[in-house]
């Protein structure tokens, strides 16, 4: 009904009361039930013998054909959120929750319509070009690896007009061990080699060497660190205190162990006496179905690693560290 009052005022002229264009419910409902009777076994038709492009195509001409045969002007409306004859907001409403519908999303009533409506900024082409042009003045400066006293941050406002430039903090940095520090940007690469690809994967063993021997050039050297624990978000992959002397779990390749995590589910929640050897099968959930698909489609595992001084027993976290997985 809405709509339909909406599409009558773009028709009428301006001369016109447009309150006298707010029909009925009822008068709606006649005249949508009066076209579908003229015109649903046409369309019907149409759509069976049509392929979906073929009825875009048929639309548009069809669409341009009535706009060329329009003998006036279309009036613009000024949407009124605070008027409640007008039917914007309920126009506004009921077009919303469909779209809200088709994705999933909670609708809402025509108050929260007006509360929004309320809110929204318009964004003008002249703020968006500011800022992209500011953008890309500043990937110039990224891609000549200018010091960052050359940076800038830009606080912007067209309509006073107000603009602000600021030099950019450093990121905080997090201490490590015997005096070292990293930040948030830094990562520490480790690529799983052919050979141990055609072997399996790289072995937690292995990984751990590798991770020694790149962590204590950090260090100080060799000796200097020890692994503490690996973990892979909420999971825990390895513990020193636990799996040290683990032959089985440092010889199973890490992308294995990874899928076990996520397929094991919360580790909390175990128990020793519920343990069955005779039940080998796992049924996994969609989600851990979807968590394992996702883990093989990857081409590398983030991962979080504790370090330890074995002298001390002071631990410390090592930057981000991304195992590659190798790819022919």
């Amino acid at each position: 009904r809405c709509a339909a009052r909406l599409r009558i005022e773009m028709y009428q002229s301006s001369e016109n009361n447009f309150g006298s264009s707010n029909i009925s419910e009822e008068e709606a409902t006649e005249a949508l039930l009066a076209h579908a009777e003229e015109n649903g076994d046409t369309c019907k038709s149409d759509i069976n013998d049509q392929s979906p492009q073929e009825r875009v195509k048929a639309g548009l001409k069809h669409a341009k054909e009535i706009c060329g045969q329009l003998k006036y002007d279309l009036n613009s409306v000024e949407f009124e959120k605070d008027d409640e004859s007008n039917g914007h907001v309920s126009f506004v409403t009921a077009a919303s929750n469909l779209r809200a519908i088709a994705y999933g999303i909670t609708p809402v009533d025509e108050m929260e319509t007006r509360k929004v409506a309320g809110r929204i900024v318009p964004a003008m082409i002249t703020t968006t070009a500011f800022v992209s042009a500011l953008s890309c003045i500043e990937l110039v400066k990224l891609a000549q690896k200018a010091p960052l006293r050359q940076f800038r941050n830009a606080f912007v406002n067209l309509a006073l007009p107000f603009f602000a430039f600021t030099v950019p903090l450093p990121a905080e940095e997090t201490p490590g061990l015997h005096g070292s520090s990293h930040t948030i940007w830094d990562k520490m690469i480790v690529k799983e080699s052919e050979k141990n690809h055609a072997k399996g994967g790289v072995t937690m063993r292995r990984f751990i060497r590798q991770l020694i021997k790149k962590a204590s050039k950090n260090y100080g050297g060799e000796g200097q660190v020890s692994i503490s624990n690996i973990s892979y978000g909420p999971y825990m992959l390895y513990a020193n205190f636990l799996h040290d002397e683990d032959d089985t779990l440092l010889d199973t390749p890490m992308q294995q162990i990874l899928i076990d995590a996520v397929s094991s589910g919360d580790i909390e929640d175990f128990d020793d006496e519920d343990f069955d050897e005779s039940d080998t099968e796992e049924e996994y959930t969609e989600a851990q179905l979807a968590d394992i698909m996702a883990l093989k489609k990857r081409a590398f595992a983030d991962l979080t690693v504790v370090v330890e001084d074995p002298v001390t027993g002071d631990e410390a976290e090592l930057p981000p560290v991304r195992l590659l997985w190798w790819k022919n």
